[in-house]
């Protein structure tokens, strides 16, 4: 019986572990690209592979682009924009054209941006909720989303979806056990002002929306993948400390995370609220739509 091939970039990082293992469980034979081979037990229906030239002219029916390194890993020195840029631009690059020389067109491909495309609100006020419609900004993360995603959809040839990712919240990795370590330890939970919007969707949904991207038929070529509660970077923390039954002692002051972060802190200290539109309009239901319900189901058991 065959089996559609899925090729996931980025295997090996926190979302792409996720995404090998729900593909498998989906019964798909999975093609994890990565640098690092050891992070992944091996199943005799995944192979990793280091170069899309190691694939030859093999069927694809499905690609997850999820290649990139982490962009808030460290500060942002011009050295290191530009490593955040290449690292997405190239493996994009590559993929396509290795997909286009071989006369491979999978059935779609879906590849990955971040709601960092709609950036900042210099006024600091958040009364906006941006759309898949809303502008870019010309400041640096919404460039690096914005340049991205016109790689991709510039192959013409190939069905691309974009999928602009809110901060993924999952056990094992990403942004939430640092995040929630300061509320654990009772020391504080708001940062800065703490009004500042936090777009976030819970893992399971984005696997979720994995699912419905490739087999549902859609006329956006865009989507926020978020979950669709407006919550504050406050709410957020206030949210966790009843779930976790703390009481944070304090408000880490937003100077601290310029002084620290320097032009990084952005993206704790600032953003745009972001609404799932195209994904609403398509009939995609959240499995985990608020704070309370993803952080109930992530972390409230255990406590």
């Amino acid at each position: 019986m065959y089996k559609p091939v899925v090729l996931i970039t980025g295997a090996s990082g926190f979302i792409g572990q996720y995404t090998v293992q729900h593909f498998l469980g989906m019964d798909y034979h999975v093609i994890g690209l990565t640098r690092e081979r050891h992070r992944i037990d091996m199943h005799p229906d995944f192979e990793w592979i280091h170069d899309f030239e190691e694939l030859h002219s093999q069927q694809i029916d499905y690609v997850v682009n999820l290649a990139g390194e982490n962009i808030g890993a460290q500060r942002w020195t011009d050295e290191r924009k530009q490593t955040l840029l290449s690292s997405r631009l190239e493996t994009t690059r590559r993929l396509y054209e290795f997909l286009e020389k071989n006369q491979i067109f999978p059935r779609r491909i879906l590849s990955t941006s971040a709601v960092g495309y709609y950036c900042i609100d210099p006024e600091e006020q958040w009364q906006q909720v941006c759309t898949e419609e809303s502008p870019p900004q010309p400041i640096f993360m919404s460039q690096l989303c914005a340049q991205w995603e016109e790689l991709a959809l510039s192959y013409t040839d190939q069905d691309t979806k974009i999928m602009r990712f809110g901060v993924v919240l999952g056990r094992k990795g990403g942004l939430l056990p640092q995040i929630l370590m300061p509320i654990k330890l009772n020391l504080f939970g708001q940062i800065g002002s703490g009004r500042q919007p936090f777009s976030w969707v819970h893992i399971q949904d984005l696997l979720s929306v994995f699912d419905f991207l490739m087999h549902e038929p859609t006329t956006s070529d865009i989507f926020n993948v978020v979950a669709p509660e407006k919550t504050s970077q406050q709410y957020f923390s206030q949210t966790a400390a009843r779930v976790l039954h703390r009481k944070p002692l304090f408000c880490l002051p937003g100077i601290f995370m310029k002084w620290l972060l320097g032009e990084q802190s952005q993206l704790v200290l600032n953003g745009q609220y972001v609404q799932p539109k195209a994904l609403q309009d398509a009939g995609f239901e959240f499995q985990f739509p608020t704070i309370k319900e993803a952080l109930t189901d992530l972390v409230g058991k255990r406590s």
